[in-house]
């Protein structure tokens, strides 16, 4: 074959020389890339080494009159320059050799319906520690259902409060006694409280949750309420966006509208394969990193919609186990994430689905005084405050 000849070989001897000089740096650059995380270095030499295959493999195309497979390379070579300079300009940093695989688990396990959930039977230790201070050295207890343990349950106490969410009603960084399911249920005179909230959780994972599992079997009252503590970000994390997908939500259910029904296509690793394997691909590159893009770019009425219809689904399926419709949305004043007409937007969505909320972030302007101090997580105090005035605004609301 011609692309082959001797006469080829020779005149092109040194495009040759460099591209084959590549393919070998890009195989020991392979085999050292061992590590969980791969260097600086050994980035800027597999930067260097595709720039060795791609510059001459351009050159032979153009001397082959190849044009169209030309521009396609020369559109890759001019992508990578652009990487390149991010690199440098970013200080060269490292990149981890995360695996997204999913767990090898029998199919009815709580971790391939939940995504992530704690230890069954339990005791985690957190401490963070910032600046020589520690900001919190805590235990969470955590119950044969995966739940975090909400003590002091009171016999004379003959109503649930159910709280779904995440770390803020989990309790990120507090002890058993100090989170808003605890002092909602010591503030009142008739609900014990159920912590079924884990850190990092959104939408997807209360209908998971309520899809997995009768909740009414691990409930000792019968009658009571549903609250489901609502965080803005939840709705980035429900739709799986690049940022949290391949941050921590790699495993977590995947839910998505088909023709305006909701259906749960196992988990975001395996039930969206392309974008998925997609956002793998580029979370780490220097363009993204430099710019700071995730993906998508914007939330839309589309996105509002979806975790909307989660939370319908969520609060049918609380019906059908509890036989009432005593299901709030609650939206806890935290640091605000989101403009008042995004805000609004989607509670006007709420609204139309027929889903009650109570909206809090009136009632205090959270700040540095509401958090743990060196962790923006609700403290104790604060907890204390929006259990009451919870409590006070679902009396009202039932009277």
């Amino acid at each position: 074959m011609p692309f082959v000849s001797r006469h080829f070989l020779k005149s092109n001897r040194v495009s040759l020389i460099v591209m084959l000089l590549g393919f070998l740096l890009l195989l020991l650059v392979s085999l050292l890339n061992t590590d969980y995380v791969m260097s600086g270095t050994l980035r800027l030499l597999r930067y260097i080494s595709l720039l060795l295959i791609s510059m001459p493999f351009f050159l032979l195309l153009m001397k082959g009159k190849k044009v169209v497979l030309g521009n396609v390379v020369l559109f890759f070579l001019l992508l990578l320059i652009t990487e390149l300079i991010c690199f440098f300009m970013l200080g060269m940093p490292s990149a981890n050799n995360k695996d997204f695989s999913l767990s090898n688990l029998p199919d009815e396990h709580i971790s391939n319906h939940l995504g992530t959930v704690p230890y069954a039977d339990s005791i985690y230790h957190h401490v963070l520690v910032k600046d020589n201070d520690t900001v919190y050295d805590v235990r969470a207890s955590i119950d044969s259902n995966c739940l975090r343990v909400n003590p002091d349950h009171k016999p004379e106490h003959d109503q649930f409060a159910l709280f779904f969410g995440c770390s803020i009603a989990f309790g990120e960084g507090l002890e058993d006694n100090e989170t808003l399911p605890y002092h909602f249920q010591e503030n009142s005179d008739e609900y014990n409280s159920y912590n079924l909230a884990f850190s990092g959780y959104g939408t997807n994972h209360m209908l998971a949750r309520l899809e997995y599992q009768d909740l009414s079997k691990i409930v000792r009252e019968e009658n009571g309420k549903a609250f489901y503590i609502f965080f803005w970000d939840h709705i980035f994390r429900s739709i799986g966006t690049m940022e949290h997908y391949c941050g921590w939500a790699s495993n977590a259910p995947y839910y998505t509208l088909d023709d305006g029904e909701l259906v749960r296509k196992k988990a975001f690793k395996n039930g969206r394969y392309l974008v998925s394997e997609t956002y793998e691909a580029i979370y780490q590159t220097n363009i993204i990193k430099k710019f700071g893009i995730n993906f998508p770019l914007a939330l839309n009425k589309e996105h509002y919609n979806l975790v909307a219809e989660m939370v319908l689904q969520s609060k049918n399926e609380y019906m059908e186990q509890f036989g009432n419709d005593d299901f709030y949305v609650v939206f806890y004043p935290t640091y605000a994430e989101y403009t008042a007409e995004q805000l609004n937007q989607f509670q006007s969505i709420l609204e139309a689905k027929g889903i009650d909320y109570l909206d809090l972030n009136d009632f205090l302007d959270y700040g540095p005084e509401h958090t743990l101090g060196g962790d923006p997580h609700p403290s104790s105090n604060t907890n204390q405050m929006v259990a009451r005035e919870l409590l006070n605004r679902v009396t009202l609301k039932n009277n």
